[in-house]
């Protein structure tokens, strides 16, 4: 299987570089300037395990053919018209999308670039960060993917993707419900999100106010309110869990949203949090809080564009 991963940040980095370790067929596209430095210095992966350094085959936009089978985005969702551009030549008769983004706007917009049938439902868990343009580290121990079919003809792609990664030593789940397992991340990564760049801490920091934990919960009834409207209801075991998550005093766990928004980077508010907050108020569901996080993320971006 002959593979293209889009950009080699984090995620990308990350479960990238597993497949090219174990002999897959593995290109990264990357901008021009970001192609001549990885490929004069590689990439390096601080892992908990330890350190590793690759020295990835990189491919430039223009460098790009119809024979790829597969894929992979780990690009941000403000990336993305980009992306599709740039990916269209090397999208072939056989090739299959398969995007790790967060929350599920992406969706709609690939299945109009490229037709539904191509393009995969995914999920990739992690807790990484780019600290240099070559260097990742990756905080937790345990990272793993999840592949499914959105359609009945993408049931052996998802498998022979899904084999793939396990070959490569990669925790890989193949899902018989991807739309039910993306729902649940989107609940997660917008409400965890929302509150902490509307509350500027992470959960154990916004913990210490009188409010915070209150304005956590709120936030993820309004997400799990709308993903059961949409026909996607989040497992009652899964939100008390999560509600543990987001109310921990003792937590330093926050979003990669604000971590990017504490950088001045670029963030994905409108795909997770306002995206959210349409599908909701579409439903007809009561979304306040996710209103007023929206409101706070928007804020935010049209600084940073000014």
């Amino acid at each position: 299987m002959k593979i293209l991963f889009v950009g080699a940040g984090a995620v990308g980095t990350l479960f990238g570089a597993s497949l090219h370790q174990h002999g897959a067929d593995v290109q990264f596209l990357l901008r021009p300037a970001r192609k001549a430095l990885v490929d004069a210095e590689g990439l390096t992966l601080e892992l908990p395990s330890g350190t590793q350094h690759i020295q990835p085959r990189t491919v430039a936009a223009n460098q790009l053919d119809g024979g790829y089978d597969l894929v992979v985005l780990s690009n941000k969702a403000p990336a993305l018209e980009g992306v599709i551009a740039d990916i269209t030549p090397a999208v072939g008769s056989a090739t299959h999308i398969l995007p790790l983004l967060n929350g599920l706007r992406h969706l709609d917009r690939l299945d109009q670039a490229f037709g539904q049938e191509r393009v995969l439902g995914g999920i990739a868990k992690t807790i990484a960060t780019q600290l240099a343009p070559t260097h990742i580290r990756v905080s937790n121990a345990y990272s793993s993917l999840t592949v499914g079919a959105r359609t009945a003809g993408q049931q052996a792609k998802a498998r022979a993707a899904w084999q793939l990664l396990l070959q490569a030593g990669i925790d890989a789940e193949l899902s018989d419900g991807i739309m039910d397992d993306m729902w649940d991340k989107f609940c997660r990564m917008a409400c965890l999100g929302a509150a902490n760049c509307m509350l500027q801490g992470t959960v154990g920091e916004y913990m210490r106010s009188e409010a915070g934990g209150a304005i956590a919960l709120q936030l993820l009834r309004e997400c799990t309110d709308t993903a059961q409207a949409a026909g996607h209801p989040m497992h009652p075991q899964a939100i008390a869990g999560f509600q543990r998550v987001v109310t921990n005093p003792n937590s330093g766990f926050n979003s990669s949203m604000y971590r990017d928004m504490r950088a001045g980077l670029p963030i994905e508010g409108d795909h997770l949090v306002g995206d959210m907050l349409r599908r909701g108020q579409e439903a007809g569901v009561p979304c306040p809080m996710l209103a007023v996080a929206n409101a706070v993320l928007q804020t935010y971006s049209a600084r940073r564009e000014a």
